[in-house]
């Protein structure tokens, strides 16, 4: 089995989580604040009614999906996310992460393995 963990913006959000239900998978989404390799221009906040100065965050809000998958549909989703962001863009449209996980167990079950993840 592997993990997946996908770092988007919020409007990408649809895009991945619709491949993922095609392929009966779940997922946990959050909404995340962070910084990555590339400096990015984060939108000036006015905080007026407080301060009255103009900032610039230090972090930008991304979309984290997480998600775990049979061995067998690794290759099918990753190619599938790659594809539906192509690959003509100058500024990258997020990150994706894929990370082996040895084993998983359903609580108060004897399933375990690829069973916990696949769909009943």
């Amino acid at each position: 089995m592997k993990e997946i963990s996908i770092f988007i913006h919020s409007e990408n959000l649809s895009k991945v989580t619709d491949i993922l239900l095609k392929n009966n998978m779940g997922m946990t989404f959050f909404e995340i604040s962070g910084t990555g390799r590339t400096p990015r221009q984060a939108p000036e906040i006015i905080d007026t009614y407080v301060t009255g100065r103009t900032t610039v965050p230090k972090f930008v809000k991304r979309m984290e999906v997480k998600t775990v998958v049979p061995d067998s549909y690794v290759q099918n989703i990753i190619d599938e996310i790659l594809n539906s962001f192509g690959s003509s863009s100058s500024e990258p449209y997020g990150v994706m992460f894929v990370k082996e996980v040895s084993n998983a167990y359903e609580l108060g079950t004897t399933i375990t393995g690829d069973n916990v993840v696949s769909s009943k």
